[in-house]
């Protein structure tokens, strides 16, 4: 696994299937790219009120950089989001938009996470969850944003449900960069990018509705999430 970062500029983490690239998939013909995407949904509040971490880059002990460092955080037996219910309508605790797109073929593809901050507050994204579904055997993901930003790492996890498809965890860290270029503003993107095979297990429009976001909101670094999650540490 590997975390691809890309400098802004991909803006945006409406069909409800893959179109083309299922199409092919299912029929074996010939690899075609394509670009697929869905409508846009909302959740959470207009208004949230979110702790401002003290403390500049590198200052490790500071809580700006509570989330530089992390450790895998493994779980015993079968992992706790396989008996959860299916999330099927997108969630988040800070006003947000989602839509989810596709580019690719029946060999491989990236998918699309593109979240808008709907809110009337600045976010700041470090430190936030995403769990959500989508086709097994990811093999790149990444962060990026419509504003200046730097750094950004995970605590990850894949977690095969046996049909095709997983559940997603990613908690995404930031270390060594000015707390603005961990934060979107309102009316701003940023996306989560996805790599892989597709497989009509999953619809573009399941992914997206199968979503929950948690921004951090109290410095606690949704480390309580990541902890029950098990997730691992992903380098650079």
């Amino acid at each position: 696994m590997r975390i691809k970062s890309v400098k802004p500029g991909l803006a945006g983490l409406g069909t409800v299937l893959l179109l083309a690239g299922i199409t092919a998939f299912a029929t074996g013909s010939s690899a075609q790219a394509d670009a697929n995407s869905t409508s846009a949904v909302s959740s959470g509040p207009s208004t949230f009120t979110q702790a401002v971490p003290a403390g500049q880059p590198s200052q490790y002990g500071q809580p700006l950089e509570r989330c530089a460092n992390g450790v895998n955080h493994p779980v015993g037996g079968a992992n706790p989001v396989l008996s959860e219910p299916l999330t099927t309508k997108f969630t988040s605790n800070v006003g947000l938009s989602e839509a989810v797109s596709f580019t690719g073929n029946q060999w491989y593809g990236n998918w699309q996470f593109t979240f808008t901050n709907t809110s009337s507050e600045v976010l700041a994204t470090d430190c936030a969850v995403l769990v959500f579904r989508a086709p097994s055997g990811s093999d790149n993901h990444g962060y990026t944003a419509t504003q200046a930003y730097g750094h950004p790492q995970q605590d990850y996890l894949e977690v095969p449900r046996g049909d095709g498809t997983s559940f997603y965890i990613a908690r995404i860290d930031f270390h060594d960069v000015p707390l603005s270029q961990r934060q979107v503003a309102p009316g701003q993107s940023f996306t989560y990018t996805l790599g892989g095979v597709p497989n009509p297990a999953i619809t573009l429009e399941q992914m997206r509705d199968s979503l929950r976001f948690t921004a951090d909101l109290d410095l606690a670094a949704n480390e309580s999430l990541i902890e029950h999650y098990g997730t691992n540490r992903l380098t650079n």
